[in-house]
C-alpha cells in the first residue's frame, strides 16, 4: 500500500505513451501523401445523359479575401447513378495546421453550362475535420 500513490500516475505515463491507431477517415499524413476520400450526389430522380463531368476539388478557404487555394482537383465524365466517389490525394507538406480546408464539387453539362454544385461548407483535414466529405450537390438552374 505504500507505493499506491505512485501506481496511478506511473499508470497515466503508460497510457499517454501508448501507440494509438488513426481514425479511419483520418489524414493519412504520416507517408507524405494525405487523402480525402469524397462522395458526391444530387436528390433528384434523375439520370444525366452521356456527356456531364463531375469535378471535385480540396481547396484551402483560409484567407476571406482571397480565391481559395486548390490543392487537388479530380475530374471525371460521369457513367451511372450517384453516388459519385472520389479519391483525392497531395502532398502532405501542402497542409498547415493553421488553416482551414474544404471539398467542393460540381456537374456540368457536355457544353461547359453548370447543372450542379456545392451549395455548404465541407471542411476537411484540419480543426477536427475528417478526411471525408459526404457533397450533396444543389441543382444551378
Amino acid at each position: 500500500m505504500r507505493h499506491a500513490p505512485m501506481i496511478l500516475p506511473a499508470a497515466l505515463v503508460l497510457a499517454a505513451c501508448a501507440a494509438t491507431t488513426p481514425a479511419p477517415d483520418s489524414p493519412q499524413m504520416s507517408t507524405g501523401t494525405t487523402t480525402v476520400n469524397v462522395t458526391a450526389l444530387y436528390r433528384e430522380r434523375i439520370m444525366l445523359p452521356p456527356g456531364h463531368v463531375l469535378t471535385v476539388r480540396v481547396e484551402d478557404v483560409s484567407l476571406a479575401d482571397a480565391p481559395a487555394r486548390v490543392l487537388a482537383e479530380h475530374s471525371e465524365p460521369l457513367a451511372g447513378a450517384p453516388p459519385y466517389r472520389v479519391t483525392l490525394g497531395f502532398p502532405s507538406t501542402q497542409i498547415d495546421p493553421r488553416h482551414s480546408y474544404a471539398a467542393r464539387a460540381e456537374i456540368r453539362d457536355a457544353a461547359g453550362g453548370l447543372v450542379f454544385i456545392t451549395d455548404t461548407r465541407h471542411a476537411v483535414l484540419t480543426n477536427g475535420a475528417p478526411a471525408s466529405a459526404e457533397i450533396v450537390l444543389k441543382s444551378a438552374r
